[in-house]
């Protein structure tokens, strides 16, 4: 008796685990998100420059052109900052270098800092649109 009660108990635990675990779902969790609107104007060419203080980045939205490499220079002005454009191979862009970036796939990235840089580090987000 006691060992269909276990049985039943270790089944049913099965059952919960696998109904809780995670499948991808949309292109979204594993891509970039639509191409956001960006001016003319606002789509840097030939260098890109994010600048990093405590918790934050200097701009929301930055921009450049699919298929066009661009040398980003990551710039810490307080604390200690790296950058990841998520969904990409710059996994991590350490402040103070520069980087020759290309992305070929048009599309609206997340840009989080790389490092743990404190209580605010979770919220530290842009957008980089690839047009």
């Amino acid at each position: 008796m006691k060992k269909w009660i276990v049985l039943a108990l270790v089944t049913c635990l099965a059952v919960i685990l696998i109904a809780c675990g995670s499948a991808p779902s949309s292109n979204k969790a594993n891509g970039p998100e639509p191409v956001i609107d960006v001016a003319e104007e606002d789509i840097a060419t030939g260098e890109l420059e994010i600048i990093a203080s405590n918790w934050k980045f200097d701009k929301e939205i930055y921009a450049i052109r699919a298929g066009e490499p661009v040398k980003l220079t990551v710039n810490s002005i307080e604390g200690v900052h790296g950058v990841e454009i998520r969904h990409t191979a710059y996994t991590h862009i350490p402040s103070k270098t520069e980087t020759e970036v290309l992305i070929t796939e048009p599309g609206t990235y997340t840009i989080v800092c790389s490092i743990p840089c404190g209580q605010g580090h979770r919220t530290m987000q842009a957008k980089l649109v690839v047009v």
